[in-house]
């Protein structure tokens, strides 16, 4: 039996995975220290056969068995963490490591491929639009980690637009991240300032529907995942674009960022889907992922 696990910004999901089905799943909020963290990993597993081996889809990006951040407001003691050796130590069986959006990426390429399609996509990009901006590629059927694992960290690149509430210094130390435009988090700092109060994302999208200034909010966020998904496509030629995340699946998102697309002068554009997967992408993904 495979333990897949999958850590966010904000959530800690566990599962078993049998043949690519998930036989049981449960999930917390994530912890807020180290501690903590190894703690709720138990009480995931609690009762759990223990596992044949271990894949996690992690945020942030691995490299040499320890998660580091990108951004470094997400989770505060994800710099160097020994994410490999805290697990082999807990659970003595091997463990494999991906960032969450790139096993999401593999998830989704899976889940297209197995359907049986004869042109399922060659070359796919996952972006993931949650409590941060994250992204994963599959180049020529092969999931793309890159040597440090940074490839497809879409979130941090320029987005080349100022969000609602003005430019906004990423926690990655950058400007302009498209992360401080259309993460959850940034939807939520950008409406509380717009309206003078606190909201969140959710209550954005409930509010948009009736008030144009919470609508601006979003169709500037799609403008920037256009702009990005349009700037990769020029990079790598894409045959798909796949959106998941809370964000990203929220009812009104993904037409905003096609209508977006479909604005922008590129040629032969990527089609758009949302996650087949839905919120188990980086679960299902992690176990799936080539070791």
């Amino acid at each position: 039996m495979l333990l897949a696990i999958d850590i966010g910004g904000t959530k800690l999901a566990a599962a078993l995975v049998d043949h690519g089905v998930i036989v049981a799943r449960r999930q917390v909020p994530m912890a807020v220290d180290a501690a903590q963290f190894a703690a709720a990993i138990d009480a995931l597993v609690d009762g759990w056969p223990a596992p044949e081996r271990i894949s996690v889809a992690t945020t942030g990006y691995v490299d040499g068995g320890k998660v580091y951040p990108v951004n470094r407001h997400i989770i505060s003691f994800w710099n160097g963490f020994p994410l490999e050796q805290l697990l082999r130590a807990r659970f003595h069986c091997p463990v494999t490591l991906f960032n969450d959006a790139q096993a999401a990426a593999w998830g989704e390429y899976c889940a297209r491929r197995d359907m049986g399609e004869a042109a399922y996509p060659a070359n796919l990009l996952f972006l993931t639009l949650s409590t941060g901006v994250g992204g994963g590629l599959v180049l020529d059927h092969r999931l793309r980690a890159g040597p440090h694992g940074l490839a497809g960290h879409v979130g941090h690149a320029p987005a080349r637009l100022a969000p609602a509430d003005g430019l906004v210094a990423c926690g990655c130390g950058r400007l302009g991240c498209l992360e401080m435009l259309a993460s959850g988090t940034a939807l939520a700092r950008q409406a509380s300032a717009v309206f003078g109060r606190p909201l969140d994302s959710a209550a954005l999208f409930a509010l948009a529907a009736s008030e144009p200034r919470a609508a601006a909010i979003l169709d500037l966020a799609a403008l920037g995942v256009a702009e990005a998904i349009a700037g990769l496509h020029m990079s790598v030629d894409l045959d798909a674009v796949v959106i998941g995340g809370s964000v990203g699946l929220a009812p009104g998102m993904l037409p905003r960022i096609a209508k977006a697309l479909a604005g922008l002068p590129l040629p032969c554009p990527p089609p758009l889907s949302a996650a087949l997967l839905g919120a188990d992408a980086g679960l299902l993904g992690a176990a799936a992922c080539p070791v």
